[in-house]
């Protein structure tokens, strides 16, 4: 898939950068499901040339410190589980974490093979993952639903097949809510001769528009969300669908699955979308319209279809924001 990415990073995923992690070494594999995890094989099942095991289990992992500090993680590398494992190293005494909610949290990701860390936001800001099956780790969603949120949890993952190691991550889970489904506020009549959007099995969609396209421009609220300003330098959990003007073709879209964060306002996105999405308001339903100047530019995006003089069209459901 593709996204409303800047140009920048236009041959990222989707999820990439959806996701928050720090994604040092693109850990993003490592997270969802573009790297699925590999219980059902044997650990030493890919070709990839490990070093020797010295520790198997989780249990013989040493984990130290307090619930929001860095933990110290010790361990006889290299560790090749006999099985993908979670445990509970802190409970947590907050609600319990459901399915579909996005957590809070802190953590940190190691390396199996020499005990480095891979990545961390110990020290920065902390991220936010929505708890959606499709899309996560199953080892990370497994070992997280159904935990209280102030857990520190640490887990296994084989990822020999997507980066030759196991990966030892610890979770600080700070906070949990629930996503709403879609946008909900007061309903806008938008002015004539902009695309029609229908709501189908409450998914909005967009009907193949007709005429020129507009050559600047256009945000247009659907719906007025009650919730706060949205802020450049925040993160927006949203539901989205993206469409070429000229031929209807929709070449993204997040609906169906889990509901995904960009950063908006600070070029982390096509520039249409920090311009008419900074200033809008949670709960929002809004209609971007956005020339090649302030989307893919004349390179356009060939992985998406998109030529340097295509228009395109949005819909996007602002659900939450951090």
């Amino acid at each position: 898939m593709t996204f409303p990415q800047s140009k920048s990073t236009r041959t990222a995923s989707r999820i990439l950068l959806a996701s928050t992690f720090a994604l040092v070494l693109a850990l993003a594999p490592v997270l969802t499901a573009c790297g699925k995890s590999s219980d059902s094989k044997d650990a030493n099942s890919s070709s990839t040339t490990l070093p020797d095991a010295k520790t198997r289990k989780l249990s013989d992992v040493t984990i130290k410190g307090d619930f929001g500090s860095k933990p110290e993680v010790r361990f006889d590398a290299a560790f090749i589980g006999d099985s993908e494992e979670s445990a509970v190293i802190i409970s947590g005494t907050g609600p319990e974490i459901k399915d579909g909610q996005r957590i809070e949290t802190d953590y940190v990701a190691i390396s199996g093979n020499d005990g480095a860390d891979l990545d961390t936001t110990y020290g920065a800001a902390k991220t936010n993952i929505v708890l959606d099956k499709t899309t996560l780790l199953a080892a990370v969603y497994d070992a997280i639903v159904g935990k209280n949120v102030g857990s520190r949890i640490a887990l296994t993952a084989n990822m020999i097949e997507q980066s030759g190691m196991w990966v030892i991550f610890v979770f600080d889970i700070t906070g949990a809510i629930d996503i709403p489904t879609s946008a909900s506020g007061t309903p806008v009549t938008p002015p004539a001769g902009l695309p029609t959007v229908i709501v189908e099995n409450g998914v909005p969609t967009i009907q193949l528009p007709v005429g020129a396209a507009p050559t600047t421009q256009v945000t247009q609220v659907l719906i007025k969300g009650n919730g706060p300003e949205i802020t450049a330098g925040q993160t927006i959990t949203m539901q989205y669908t993206g469409m070429i003007w000229s031929t209807g073709k929709v070449f993204d879209s997040s609906w169906g699955s889990a509901p995904v964060d960009f950063p908006i306002g600070q070029g982390s996105v096509i520039a249409g979308f920090d311009s008419g999405l900074v200033g809008q308001t949670v709960g929002s339903r809004v209609l971007l319209i956005i020339p090649p100047d302030q989307g893919y530019g004349a390179e356009g995006n060939a992985q998406a279809g998109i030529s340097g003089t295509d228009t395109l069209v949005f819909i996007v459901d602002l659900l939450l924001v951090s």
